[in-house]
């Protein structure tokens, strides 16, 4: 895989292949950001580049080099991640990282080590890496792949440079999965609904995913009927936090997607619906939801939304929506 594959993050890209071009790429990198946004297949193309017999800035793909890359088979890249049954990354797999880092690579290329969820190393194990990435030999570099900087080790952040990666946007999104087959209209409404995580919108089973826009459609109409409420309010009574939070954060995805709808239809810009076959029932609450109420719903669900990411009581939330529903319908 080429830099030129991967979606989004262009500056990342640049800033990656200048620094292979002039030999000045860091021996120890930092990836952080969101999930889904191609954090481990930049690593990997960085690994491929740096062993690639065809190219000295990126990777080719064809050679023998960057297709063993691409297996995992490479005797130059190891990849270390927690396993299956294994909440971290146990300190075996670092030491035998520090083990390796005294070989030397194979063909006279580069060692890259890849540690994927790095936060996942506790202060012992994330310590017992530190002298390797303090003095790492000119052919070794260490790739470590994190969602979440914070939880890294301030000693390990310091050794590394850290590139901040950024959630891929909706217009890449779409673009990558017409690319792959998905139809234009599909691909627009999944793409608004994945919060920029490209990997989770490549998985989608299209009518498991319309399921699911369905019934949150007949929850959105019944948070805007104070008679039907029911259904909104009993949303979140006896759920896990944890089990729920997904399906949850999806709702409200869908619910933004149908703001924005209104939205198109008061701007007489029906072309841009992401739910064209739901036009009736938009159009007939958009006699109540005025344009600036939309913009309103809009922006109330990404507070939502960024809200579910700090550990939020949901039984609050799910009670700030309905109250927002109702007066943004009825106010």
């Amino acid at each position: 895989m080429s830099f030129s594959d991967i979606v989004g993050n262009e500056q990342i890209k640049k800033t990656l292949q200048l620094s292979l071009s002039k030999k000045r790429l860091p021996n120890s990198l930092l990836f952080a950001g969101p999930p889904g946004v191609g954090k481990f297949q930049m690593a990997l193309t960085v690994a491929q580049a740096l062993n690639c017999s065809e190219m000295a800035d990126d990777a080719c793909g064809r050679c023998d080099s960057c297709q063993r890359v691409s297996r995992n088979q490479h005797p130059n890249v190891k990849i270390v991640q927690r396993e299956k049954n294994r909440e971290q990354i146990v300190k075996e797999q670092v030491d035998e990282i520090n083990y390796l880092s005294r070989m030397r690579p194979w063909q006279q290329g580069k060692l890259v080590f890849i540690i994927n969820e790095a936060e996942r190393m506790n202060e012992t194990v994330a310590n017992s890496l530190l002298k390797t990435l303090e003095e790492p030999s000119s052919y070794i570099y260490f790739i470590l792949i994190t969602e979440d900087l914070q939880m890294i080790l301030p000693t390990i952040r310091s050794r590394c440079q850290v590139l901040r990666f950024q959630s891929i946007s909706e217009e890449d999104i779409t673009k990558a999965l017409i690319a792959r087959g998905v139809p234009e209209d599909r691909a627009a409404l999944i793409a608004a609904t994945c919060d920029g995580n490209l990997e989770k919108a490549s998985e989608i089973q299209w009518e498991e995913f319309k399921a699911q826009r369905d019934r949150a459609w007949q929850l959105f109409l019944g948070g805007v009927e104070k008679s039907q409420a029911e259904s909104l309010m009993s949303l979140v009574s006896g759920r896990s936090r944890k089990d729920f939070l997904d399906e949850y954060r999806e709702i409200l995805s869908f619910f933004s997607v149908f703001f924005r709808d209104i939205l198109a239809l008061h701007e007489k810009k029906d072309g841009l619906l992401l739910n064209p076959d739901l036009k009736v029932g938009l159009n007939n609450l958009a006699v109540r939801i005025g344009a600036s109420k939309a913009v309103a719903g809009v922006k109330f669900m990404e507070d939502l939304l960024l809200s579910l990411k700090k550990n939020p009581n949901l039984a609050i939330i799910n009670s700030e929506l309905i109250i927002f529903l109702r007066e943004i319908s009825y106010g």
